[in-house]
C-alpha cells in the first residue's frame, strides 16, 4: 500500500483536489479524499505539490531499437510491406526503456510500437516504463496494427527497386492487405495466417489501425481505404490534418498531433493547431505525440509547453498528455486519469511543469511503485 498525503491532485477537465490524499494498493488505486488513514502503507508527504497523472508516450519505437545494434535494430521489419502479424512485444527490451529514464518526466507508460519502414508494421501495446520484461510491464498487450504512409516507407522499398515506391502503391498495398484477410475470414476453414489473424482484428472493430501520416494527400488516402472496410483508424503526427478537417470528422477519427517545434515538421507543413485542436468541439479526442527521436521524455514536454506559450490552458494540455491519449490508445479503463480503480500512475511534482520551468518530479509512481524520488534517485 502507498498513502499520498495532502497534495493537489489534478483530475480531467481541470479539476483539482486541493491538499488532497491518494490511497493505492495492488497497484491501483483505491481511494481518494481527505484525512485518509492505512497504518500499514508507505507514506509519501506531498503536501505544497502537484499529483499528476501519469504523462503518456503515445507512440514510440524506443525499447525497440537495440541500442548495442543499431544497424539490426529490432523495430522496422521491411522484407515486405505487410507485417501485420508481427507484435512488439517479442523485440521490447526493458533494460534499453530504463536507459530513457522517463521517471524523470513523469512519464509512467508508452506505446511501444514497430517502426517507420513498412505499409503494415505490426501491433503495438501500451507498457509500463518499469519491469524486467514486456509481461511485466503490460498494460494492454494490443491496441493496434501499426501502419506507415509516408516518404518513409517509399524510400524503405523504393531502395530495393520493389513496390511501394509510390502512395499510390502504399494505397494499393494497404487495400490487398485488407481485402486477403476480409477474404480469409470468410473462409470456412481458413489456413493459419499471422498477417490475416490480426487484420481480421481490425476489420471487427476490436482495435484501430493506428497509422503515421504527414500530408492532408496521405491523411485523405489512409482514410479513404480505411472507410471502403468500415476500419477504425489513429492518425498519428498528422501535420496537415487541418486541411483534410471534414474527413476527418466525418469518419470520426481521432489525432496524434506530432512535433511542434518551430524548425521542424510544424513548419514544413504549416500545421494549423488551432484548427486541429478544433476537432475536440466535435467530441473527437486530439493527443500530443512526439517523433522527432532523441529523448521522448523531453520531446513528450517540450511539445507541451509549446502549447502553453501557444495560449492553450495548462489543464488542457495536461489532458492531451494523459485522458485524451488514454483514451486514443484505448488504455483510459486502466490509465491516463487518476481515479479509483485505475493503475495508480503518477508523478508528483514540486510546481505545475507546464507553468513553470523550474518545476521538478519529487516521485514518481508507477502500478503503485515508488520507482523513482528526487532525493533517492531511480529505484526500477
Amino acid at each position: 500500500m502507498l498513502l499520498i498525503r495532502n497534495g493537489n491532485l489534478h483530475l480531467p477537465g481541470g479539476e483539482v483536489l486541493a491538499e488532497c490524499d491518494l490511497l493505492s494498493q495492488e497497484g491501483r488505486i483505491v481511494r481518494i479524499g481527505r484525512g485518509l488513514s492505512a497504518p500499514d502503507a508507505r507514506t509519501l508527504d506531498a503536501a505544497g505539490k502537484e499529483v499528476l497523472p501519469g504523462f503518456i508516450l503515445p507512440v514510440t519505437s524506443v525499447g525497440l531499437t537495440d541500442y548495442a545494434n543499431l544497424r539490426q535494430g529490432d523495430a522496422n521489419e521491411v522484407s515486405s510491406p505487410n507485417q501485420a502479424g508481427l507484435h512488439v512485444r517479442y523485440a521490447l527490451d526493458s533494460r534499453e526503456v530504463a536507459l530513457q529514464r522517463y521517471w524523470l518526466s513523469g512519464i509512467t507508460s508508452f506505446g511501444a510500437a514497430p517502426g517507420g519502414g513498412a505499409v503494415l508494421a505490426g501491433q503495438m501495446g501500451v507498457y509500463h516504463i518499469a519491469g524486467r520484461n514486456a509481461s511485466q510491464m503490460c498494460v494492454k498487450d494490443t491496441v493496434a496494427v501499426k501502419g506507415n504512409f509516408t516518404a518513409q516507407v517509399k524510400s524503405t522499398f523504393g531502395g530495393k527497386g520493389k513496390a511501394p515506391m509510390t502512395r499510390m502503391g502504399m494505397a494499393a498495398q494497404l487495400r490487398e492487405a485488407l481485402g486477403a484477410a476480409k477474404r480469409w475470414t470468410e473462409e470456412e476453414k481458413p489456413e493459419p495466417n499471422a498477417n490475416n489473424a490480426a487484420l481480421a482484428r481490425v476489420l471487427s472493430g476490436e482495435i484501430p489501425l493506428l497509422m503515421n501520416v504527414h500530408t492532408a494527400g496521405e491523411i485523405s488516402a489512409v482514410l479513404d481505404v480505411a472507410s471502403d472496410f468500415g476500419v477504425k483508424v489513429i492518425l498519428n503526427t498528422a501535420y496537415q490534418a487541418h486541411l483534410v478537417l471534414d474527413v476527418v470528422r466525418r469518419t470520426n477519427t481521432p489525432v496524434l498531433l506530432g512535433d511542434l517545434f518551430d524548425r521542424g515538421a510544424r513548419i514544413e507543413y504549416g500545421t494549423d493547431v488551432d484548427a486541429v485542436l478544433s476537432l475536440k468541439e466535435s467530441g473527437l479526442p486530439v493527443g500530443l505525440s512526439c517523433s522527432s527521436g532523441g529523448a521522448g521524455r523531453e520531446n513528450l514536454l517540450w511539445n507541451a509547453c509549446r502549447l502553453v506559450q501557444m495560449g492553450y490552458a495548462s489543464e488542457r494540455v495536461l489532458d492531451m498528455m494523459t485522458a485524451e491519449n488514454a483514451r486514443i490508445l484505448g488504455v483510459d479503463g486502466l490509465t491516463g486519469s487518476i481515479a479509483e480503480g485505475l493503475w495508480a500512475d503518477f508523478a508528483v511534482y514540486n510546481g505545475n511543469p507546464l507553468e513553470r520551468w523550474d518545476a521538478e518530479v519529487a516521485a514518481t509512481v508507477v502500478a503503485g511503485e515508488t520507482v523513482y524520488t528526487k532525493e533517492g534517485g531511480a529505484v526500477c
